[in-house]
């Protein structure tokens, strides 16, 4: 008897589709727990239960629905048709040799001498087959990995493929005959046997083959521990950067210090290459930091601006207070109007947010109630 029946491998596929997604990385994922269920079904002996099924579905599916789970299980329980008539027929013989019930028994249950658990061994093929599998999913994981967790599945399922790599077999013996001569009678005979022993040449390739998977994972782990040596770095810089950048208005020197450190830290992400782990991240960490740096580098063009335009202000004020005669009669008050309306546009250029932004505000206020007083 098949250890799952059409009827439940129908039921557990159908969820399997709906759990699965459309990439590349799921359908090599469902591929593989349905090729695991098809060597169930290939497999003689009682039927395979909840919790073989379970096993099978939710390490890849862990959304996988239970009540699918226990219908797939309670339909694997049930004898099909087809089982019914096999087993009336041998019934009917049986009974004609008349030892029908015992034999029966000896049919339908499995003796010490064989346990249920040898019927679920896999044979050379199946774990020939569920490595090949394995490997061909985790050497994919590994070669695309564009995150440490896609890494660290590749890694998994290589090791998943050693196991069944493990138990296929190494070598087989061969032996061949060794013959004498009878110088009497002319003839040959058998006198003994040669055996050599002969590497398996299926195991061999897969072996090697997993030996060159495990050395790509090897790299790719040497290039993720350089990545993430670079993510650290670009992190301890904005770090320093934002840290710096706290309590604004900063005068420009300190702006322009806040700047290289966003520099810094977006030089260490533009060293991740595209095919490298870790990549997605760091792109979206440089598209954080560069707009950071942007912000910075308004407040920095803003400060200096501001700077400029309040020192040309000041100077003007100084200009126009030496240009006052002492002899009120000489006063030009129109040339008075028209610099102090130049020293008030000036300051009112100064932007908020600046280190001369308040010191500004005070003198555009003075600024214009003097000037409101000379019109009159």
């Amino acid at each position: 008897m098949s250890r799952l029946n059409n009827r439940a491998f129908e039921i557990l596929r159908a969820e399997i589709t709906k759990c699965a997604g459309n990439d590349p990385l799921s359908k090599i994922e469902q591929s593989l727990v349905v090729r695991e269920l098809q060597l169930l079904q290939k497999q003689q002996g009682s039927p395979a239960s909840l919790e073989e099924l379970q096993q099978i579905v939710v390490t890849t599916y862990p959304n996988f629905r239970e009540k699918a789970l226990k219908q797939s299980a309670k339909a694997n329980r049930s004898i099909g048709i087809l089982d019914v008539i096999k087993l009336a027929a041998i019934l009917v013989v049986l009974l004609v040799l008349g030892s029908g019930s015992l034999v029966l028994a000896i049919l339908l249950y499995p003796t010490n001498d064989q346990p249920v658990a040898q019927n679920a061994l896999l044979s050379n093929e199946e774990n020939y087959e569920l490595a090949i599998a394995l490997l061909e999913q985790a050497e994919e994981l590994i070669n695309q990995a564009s995150t440490a967790a896609d890494l660290a599945l590749g890694e998994e399922k290589l090791n998943a493929a050693k196991k069944h790599i493990d138990e296929l077999p190494v070598s087989h013996t061969i032996s061949s005959p060794q013959y004498s001569y009878r110088r009497k009678k002319g003839r040959r005979y058998v006198s003994g046997y040669n055996t050599q022993t002969i590497e398996d040449e299926q195991t061999a390739s897969i072996r090697s083959r997993f030996e060159q998977v495990k050395n790509q994972l090897s790299e790719q782990k040497q290039v993720q521990g350089r990545t993430k040596t670079l993510i650290k770095g670009a992190k301890q810089f904005a770090f320093a950067a934002a840290k710096l950048g706290q309590n604004a208005p900063h005068t420009a020197d300190k702006w322009q210090q806040i700047e290289t450190l966003w520099y810094k830290a977006i030089e260490q992400l533009q060293n991740i290459r595209v095919d490298d782990v870790d990549y997605v991240e760091a792109q979206k960490l440089l598209a954080t930091y560069q707009t950071n740096l942007g912000t910075v580098q308004t407040r920095l063009k803003a400060e200096r601006e501001s700077q400029e335009a309040f020192k040309y202000a000041q100077e003007q004020i100084q200009a126009l207070l030496a240009s006052i005669p002492k002899d009120g009669s000489q006063v030009n008050r129109n040339q008075i109007i028209s610099q102090m309306q130049e020293i008030i546009n000036q300051l009112q250029t100064v932007k908020s947010g600046t280190t001369t932004y308040s010191e500004a505000q005070n003198l555009l206020q003075s600024a214009q109630k003097k000037l409101a007083a000379a019109r009159k």
